[in-house]
């Protein structure tokens, strides 16, 4: 409890410390210096006050030749935020070495973005980030914070505490906690004399022989399947299947206060029974082993298979949200296509649910340790990075320009007005080609990415996402890295050894222990360990 109340207290107090320098610089600009001379005279000859500097911020440019000095855009943030503002170029593909050699050279940037946890972890060990208090957050972000912790509870910042103190400013990708669904092609189902959607596991194999069996592309060939699957990694291998046993391969969630792995649990014997025996069927696509993750999309899209699990936005249409492979291009091919959205088949104690992603996926805004040193341009780093992510009047100004003269709302929805519905229109005019606007909530975003007559589609089809996802993936873990490429490839092998009946299901239990003797057990206690100490902070 001291050491907690101590901790606090030192946040609390890196906040005061900002605050008031921030409070005096406002207090007194044009006027005396808060630190003058106590001795100074009175009386002594007054001088017309000096104008004080804005402060300057530098935003990053992937794409800087489409930036315009005075642009639309630059000059909004440049007037709200009373700041001038530098665009710096920045090479994705260089981004990490440009660093490297900045830090070499003592050249630091005011800050950095979108690193993951390993140069995180390296940056913070050399000392070279600023230290970001929650409190401090709170108190200059406060709509940023309450969306993290709506997202991650109430310890958000768990990833990124090192030794008692963050260094981030997370960016979630919230799409990734709730983004894969189960779809059944509704015209199949209809075709072959189904009323129902399927939700058991019993009810999507009764569906998968009428599409095996009976013809639902009307092409008087038996060249249609269930469903496939690939093996790009373990954990999209059959995740709604094995889902519906409560497991989930390839990746650490939590059972009972112990971290577990799909692959390995008893459990999943269960899962591969149902598998192999689908395979005897013929019921799942024999290619399914070599599959990749194109090849899957062409088995779709040829309408070979008939169920197939993905991202809730591949099966709508792409003005619903983002690009709807499975919707826009089999329905350009097949008019009458159509999907039944699910999440996932229910096992015998109604468990379901599909692999999802972590949406902690990088450490997002990085302050360089000199801004320690000038709290004030931390502050309005910190202001304009929630405002353009949670005031939405701005963020639309700064995507799309002035109302009326460069877009127009038609029942809600966005329209470019010509010239601007041209990209080098919009270049000349100065909308946003810089790191700002920041893309946060989703659902505050939704208006802007998704037409309102597809907003009920969206919301019902993006509701069907269930599952867990790597609670363990922001986490270093060396011993996992020494590991894991040879533990993934023997489960692999085995997986589908045991579909195909290459090797029996009796040696089920010998294969977990193999999988433990090449470094499985130490891979466990390393994640229990871990998981351990995050429930910790």
């Amino acid at each position: 409890m001291q050491k907690k109340t101590s901790l606090v207290a030192g946040m609390l107090g890196s906040v005061a410390l900002v605050a008031a320098i921030a409070g005096c610089s406002s207090k007194n600009e044009g006027g005396a210096s808060p630190l003058a001379s106590p001795g100074a005279s009175a009386s002594a000859p007054t001088k017309a006050p000096e104008q004080k500097l804005k402060l300057k911020l530098k935003l990053f440019s992937t794409t800087p030749e489409k930036v315009v000095p005075n642009g639309y855009a630059l000059n909004l943030l440049k007037e709200k935020f009373n700041v001038d503002i530098e665009i710096v170029p920045r090479k994705n593909e260089t981004y990490l070495q440009n660093i490297q050699l900045g830090i070499a050279s003592g050249d630091f940037p005011d800050t950095f973005e979108g690193l993951d946890f390993i140069n995180y972890d390296k940056l913070v060990d050399q000392g070279v980030l600023a230290e970001l208090p929650p409190a401090l957050l709170e108190q200059y972000a406060p709509k940023y914070m309450q969306w993290l912790k709506g997202e991650l509870g109430d310890n958000p910042f768990k990833y990124t505490m090192r030794a008692g103190k963050n260094y981030s400013l997370p960016v979630l990708w919230t799409l990734g906690s709730k983004r894969n669904v189960f779809g059944i092609r509704q015209d199949w189902l209809d075709k072959v004399g189904i009323a129902k959607v399927p939700e058991t596991l019993e009810e999507v194999e009764a569906a998968m022989l009428k599409f095996r069996n009976d013809d639902p592309d009307s092409n008087g060939k038996k060249d249609t399947y269930g469903m496939t699957g690939k093996l790009d990694k373990v954990s999209d291998f059959f995740s709604p299947v094995f889902g519906a046993f409560g497991l989930y391969p390839g990746i650490f969630t939590e059972k009972d206060g112990k971290v577990v792995r799909g692959e390995v649990e008893p459990a999943a014997k269960e899962a591969l029974t149902v598998l192999n025996r689908w395979y005897k069927e013929g019921l799942i696509d024999p290619e399914f082993v070599i599959n990749k993750g194109t090849n899957v999309d062409d088995k779709v899209l040829s309408e070979k298979v008939g169920i197939v699990w993905n991202s809730w936005w591949a099966f709508i249409p792409a003005e619903a949200f983002s690009a709807g492979v499975y919707y826009d291009k089999l329905v350009a091919k097949n008019p009458n296509a159509k999907w039944a959205i699910t999440s996932g088949p229910k096992g015998p104690k109604g468990e379901f649910g599909i692999s999802q992603t972590n949406p902690v996926i990088s450490t997002g805004l990085l302050f360089s340790k000199k801004m320690e040193k000038e709290p004030e341009r931390m502050i309005k780093y910190l202001q304009l990075t929630e405002a353009s992510g949670f005031d939405m009047s701005l963020y639309e100004k700064l995507r799309y320009g002035e109302l009326n003269k460069t877009y127009q709302k038609t029942n809600g929805d966005i329209e470019w007005i010509p010239p601007y519905d041209k990209e080098e229109e919009r270049i000349k005019f100065g909308i946003s080609y810089f790191s700002a606007p920041q893309d946060y909530d989703y659902n505050l975003l939704a208006p802007y990415m998704t037409k309102s007559k597809y907003m009920t589609l969206r919301k019902e089809t993006e509701s069907k996402a269930s599952g867990k996802y790597d609670i363990l993936f922001p986490i270093q873990r060396p011993v996992l890295a020494e590991y894991q490429d040879r533990l993934e490839q023997f489960a692999k092998k085995n997986l589908v050894d045991f579909i195909t009946d290459k090797r029996p299901l009796g040696e089920f239990d010998k294969y977990v222990e193999e999988w433990k003797q090449l470094g499985g057990d130490k891979v466990m206690a390393e994640a229990q360990t871990k998981y351990d100490a995050l429930l910790k902070k």
